[in-house]
């Protein structure tokens, strides 16, 4: 059995009923040097689900699951995208693979229900922001969070300069210039003013072009805010013609080639963070306006029969907190963990699924930012 890489969440494995289900939270690097070390974790993880799975599925199972899980540690491909780490559901009919933009904690799960909060919190990107750096010339993407940075890789088939973007109409090859002080100096024009002004008409249109093209294939898919680092006077021209509704009104007005990667992630945090601390305070004084109305509660047994009623409209679910247990799905019921049984059981993942399921949403946010001391942090519909 082999396994899929999802674009979408969720995905259906996660309404499919079938028992066992594994669930593996591998963190890898972005550095390409540093993931053989991690492959060996990989393979000790796996190890540590089969151990599990022995005592709790019968050997046909068992062998079907490590199977894909073995795939996918021998899939160089897979490792060489140097991404944060992989969220991995597996059960007996389908393995599916999540690659995270943000770290992770190394887990190693079997139980009756996937272990989705590590998951949801890297998917809802509080934290997630893009970079287009831009010049005359061409232009490059980033993305990055709070922990990681890293240069978006562009498609051999995508255009990635003014040549590549405007064709057989770019004015400027044909032109006599100089160009003085470095590469990211404007280039001299001698004489000619109609000649200078087509190539302010190249480069006006190459940025329009080049703001379509991140809009349609980037932005739009991430949904993350973009950041623009140009120098100041593309700025204005970009601005003027961009029709990106995740592009920010701050920026960052210096040149590409004048500033380093490290200065460029500070720069560009400084943006985002007062926007990450609004997103997150907005939500728990949410909370607490609701709690003072009523129509709030953070105590499981309580949030969980008015999660299976529908009653939940959002919930804040702490980041790696667990309440052993399970959730009875038709009466809210939370059924505390035999500690018996090999399989992991978290009433918080029941929860989760259910409010989901109900088409409420969830968030799930850092111990040091809930509002509540019980891992949730319920508003309530009506």
């Amino acid at each position: 059995m082999n396994y899929i890489i999802a674009k979408d969440f969720p995905h259906g494995i996660l309404s499919d009923n079938t028992d066992p289900k594994v669930t593996l939270y591998v963190p890898t690097s972005r550095e390409a040097n540093a993931n053989e070390a991690f492959k060996i974790r990989i393979g000790n993880l796996i190890r540590t689900i089969e151990k599990k799975l022995e005592k709790v599925t019968d050997k046909d199972i068992k062998e079907r699951i490590i199977s894909s899980l073995k795939i996918i540690k021998d899939d160089r491909t897979l490792w060489n995208q140097r991404l944060e780490g992989f969220c991995i559901f597996a059960n007996a009919n389908q393995t599916v693979v999540y690659i995270l933009q943000n770290p992770v904690r190394e887990m190693a799960i079997v139980g009756q229900r996937f272990h989705q909060k590590p998951l949801i919190k890297d998917l809802q990107g509080l934290d997630e922001y893009q970079i287009l750096a831009l010049d005359r010339h061409a232009y490059s993407l980033y993305e990055g969070n709070r922990t990681g940075f890293r240069e978006i890789p562009l498609g051999e088939d995508e255009p990635q300069t003014i040549q590549d973007f405007l064709g057989d109409e770019y004015t400027e090859s044909y032109l006599s210039q100089g160009s003085y002080g470095g590469a990211a100096s404007k280039a001299m024009f001698h004489g000619h003013k109609s000649k200078k002004d087509e190539v302010d008409k190249d480069i006006e249109r190459y940025l329009r072009l080049v703001d379509q093209h991140v809009m349609k294939h980037y932005s739009n898919v991430s949904k993350k805010p973009l950041i623009l680092f140009a120098l100041p006077e593309y700025h204005t021209i970009f601005r003027k013609h961009s029709h990106n509704p995740h592009l920010l009104d701050e920026g960052i007005k210096q040149s590409p080639h004048e500033l380093k990667l490290d200065a460029l992630k500070e720069l560009a945090w400084n943006i985002i963070e007062p926007r990450y601390e609004s997103h997150i305070d907005t939500l728990t004084e949410t909370y607490r306006q609701a709690n003072q109305k009523g129509s709030a509660d953070h105590k499981i047994h309580t949030v969980a029969k008015a999660a299976v009623s529908g009653r939940v409209d959002t919930i804040l679910i702490e980041a790696y907190r667990e309440i052993p247990g399970r959730i009875d799905t038709d009466s809210g019921r939370v059924i505390d963990r035999n500690n018996a049984l090999e399989k992991f059981e978290d009433a918080l993942d029941d929860l989760t699924d259910i409010v989901i399921n109900n088409g409420g949403k969830v968030h799930v946010i850092p111990e040091d930012k809930m509002p509540t001391d019980t891992g949730i942090a319920a508003i309530y519909r009506y």
